[in-house]
């Protein structure tokens, strides 16, 4: 062990060498205002043949322990040249073990927390920038919905003064047209009394026309017609005879009929006075027989009663004989 005594001049130089194989790893260290930098009473000097710095570890069951290391910041670093303070008892350094893997499960989780904040912080950075894309989006959307309702509102001005304008052309187009009714019904009427007269002046020409040929005719046909007229009106004086002789024949049918009825009538009323009769003698029969039918059946209660009371005394009598 390395002793620091103030008996060391400046001029001693310890100097500890190994071999590469031997060479311990300089551990993590902590900042220690009383034990830093180079010894300027003892020289220490590393495998590089340079001074030594002074170190306090801070890592594992090694923590708090005091040794000169490696210097050298850059290249290969030759570790640990010496331990100055001693190992620590065995219940120190198994409490520095625990400590250790306590801070290094601690900074595990943390380091685990950390990495799962910033995936959690990727992740709202992709929401954010999702919901901004979102929002410009939707800011476009309104805004364009701005712009048509705007452009709508100018169409709609549009719209109300082009109607203004159709009605206008509509109603001079109205005018026009009844202009134009009123002149086809004045035409329509014209062409109508022109047809009348048309029709009547063609009716005439052709009256004329018949009459004339008409008149021939009957000229040359005047004898033919006559013979004719004899020959039909012998005829209809045949058809007349024969018709009165039917009439005279159906008249006196009828006053067969009429007797035939007047009998039929009489025969109609005896009968219905017969069976009045009969219906009446029957009702007087039924009365007839009603009231015999209540005197029989009031002797029958008679009876009854006489012979409950023959009854009476015949009990009477056999009550007696039986004393």
């Amino acid at each position: 062990m390395v002793s620091w005594s103030d008996e060391t001049s400046e001029d001693s130089v310890l100097n500890i060498s190994s071999s590469y194989n031997g060479i311990i790893k300089l551990p993590a260290t902590m900042h220690d205002p009383n034990f830093n930098g180079t010894d300027a009473d003892v020289n220490v000097l590393c495998e590089h043949g340079e001074p030594a710095e002074r170190f306090v570890a801070f890592e594992g069951m090694h923590t708090g322990r005091r040794f000169p290391g490696c210097a050298k910041k850059e290249g290969l670093n030759c570790g640990v040249v010496q331990w100055i303070d001693f190992e620590w008892p065995d219940s120190m350094e198994k409490a520095l073990a625990k400590l250790w893997d306590m801070y290094e499960e601690i900074k595990s989780a943390r380091t685990n927390d950390n990495l799962e904040s910033s995936f959690a912080i990727h992740n709202l950075t992709e929401e954010k920038k999702k919901l901004q894309e979102n929002y410009d989006s939707l800011y476009a959307d309104v805004n364009a919905l701005l712009d048509a309702q705007q452009q709508r509102g100018v169409e709609l001005a549009n719209q109300k003064e082009q109607k203004q304008y159709l009605e206008v052309k509509i109603a001079e187009l109205e005018t026009v047209v009844g202009n134009l009714k009123a002149e086809l019904s004045k035409k329509e009427e014209e062409e109508k009394k022109l047809q009348v007269n048309y029709d009547s002046l063609y009716a005439d020409v052709n009256s004329l026309l018949d009459a004339q040929q008409q008149r021939g005719v009957e000229l040359k046909n005047q004898k033919e017609q006559k013979e004719y007229v004899d020959v039909k009106i012998v005829e209809l004086e045949t058809v007349v005879g024969n018709l009165k002789a039917q009439l005279s024949k159906t008249e006196e049918e009828k006053k067969k009929m009429l007797q035939n009825y007047e009998t039929l009538k009489n025969l109609a009323g005896a009968q219905a006075n017969v069976i009045r009769n009969l219906k009446f003698n029957h009702l007087k029969e039924k009365e007839r027989l009603t009231e015999e039918r209540l005197k029989l059946q009031h002797h029958i209660s008679e009876l009854q009663k006489s012979e409950e009371k023959i009854k009476l005394k015949l009990q009477g009598v056999k009550a007696i004989l039986d004393e």
